[in-house]
């Protein structure tokens, strides 16, 4: 029977695994940063601050992870797992004790062979149920993992052939994007033939903190308010760490040549005062631009410049409208 260790299990678990620690980062982050907002004391200054740092590290950090690259062409090449068969080796090993049972003179002096007989068949029995019992857990196994190699061979097919449905389907069957909507961005995609075009509703200015959490030399806490031009630049690196993120995964997962990413937050309309949402970031990403970069290293905003992309950022004020990169 296939190994749970082989590529077309390795893929989803070695994803998902990643997936869910970083996913409980984000989550713990958002949570205490809620209860911050809440808060005008703290009983650990150092923790809070802490706190504060680590989820400001996030929101600007989103780009510095991403999957690995799934080799489609390895998942199209594994065999098909091969059903379990039935052994029982538990059953023959019971079953030789009881055939070659002697009573000693000492059971047929006090009469216990036949108790001792009766002992070794119910042995026979619960053997032969614990054979039944690893059968049908190998057996659960195997249909489990037989209905993944089949999902990933429908998929890796499709890959090939470029088919969009496909695309979509390897999208959703890795889940790689959940953890940015941990943060409540909501993300939309249009897949075309040789690329890819995702809308991200992009979280709410909501997310950003306004204010700065330090200790002070005498190891007290500071709270204060962030000035409006750090406020506006963390937001921007929020949102282009983002973008960077979303590009990292559609390559990670589709042979694409390039894929738009067009960051949509809520902003008011002058037409009808309404709140809407509009364009603020569109961009055209290359993988193998994307893959020169060191992504531990750069300011997210202005690695921007190294793509096609519209941006209207001003420091004092944030973004407004732009157009989509066609």
């Amino acid at each position: 029977m296939a190994t749970l260790k082989g590529v077309v299990r390795s893929y989803g678990a070695a994803v998902r695994r990643a997936e869910r620690d970083q996913q409980r980062r984000s989550r713990e982050a958002a949570k205490r940063f809620k209860e911050q907002q809440k808060q005008l004391e703290f009983e650990n200054a150092a923790q809070a601050v802490k706190d504060w740092n680590n989820y400001v590290d996030i929101l600007k950090s989103f780009h510095k992870k991403a999957s690995a690259k799934v080799n489609w062409h390895a998942i199209r090449n594994e065999a098909k797992p091969t059903a379990p068969h039935y052994s029982s080796l538990n059953e023959t090993i019971a079953q030789h004790k009881l055939n070659n049972f002697k009573p000693s003179i000492l059971d047929k002096v006090f009469g216990s062979t036949s108790r001792k007989i009766k002992k070794l068949e119910n042995q026979v029995q619960s053997a032969k149920n614990k054979d039944q019992l690893n059968y049908q857990t190998a057996l659960n196994e195997y249909h489990e993992i037989l209905s993944d190699w089949t999902e990933l061979q429908n998929i890796a097919e499709g890959i090939a052939d470029r088919d969009t449905e496909a695309y979509l389907a390897a999208v959703r069957y890795f889940d790689s994007f959940s953890e940015i909507s941990e943060l409540g961005s909501q993300i939309k995609f249009r897949f075309l033939e040789n690329h890819i075009e995702v809308d991200i509703d992009i979280n709410s200015i909501d997310v950003i903190p306004d204010y700065e959490l330090k200790l002070t030399s005498a190891g007290k806490l500071s709270r204060k308010n962030m000035a409006k031009t750090n406020f506006y630049e963390l937001y921007q690196d929020h949102i282009c760490s983002v973008v960077l993120r979303i590009s990292r995964e559609v390559f990670a997962y589709l042979p694409v040549d390039f894929a738009i990413i067009n960051a949509k937050a809520e902003m008011v309309d002058p037409k009808s005062g309404h709140l809407e949402k509009k364009v603020i970031l569109s961009v055209k990403i290359m993988p193998e631009t994307i893959q020169k970069l060191n992504l531990d290293m750069i300011d997210p905003s202005e690695s921007m410049r190294n793509f096609i992309h519209n941006m209207n950022f001003k420091k004092t004020s944030g973004f407004t409208e732009v157009e989509r990169v066609s």
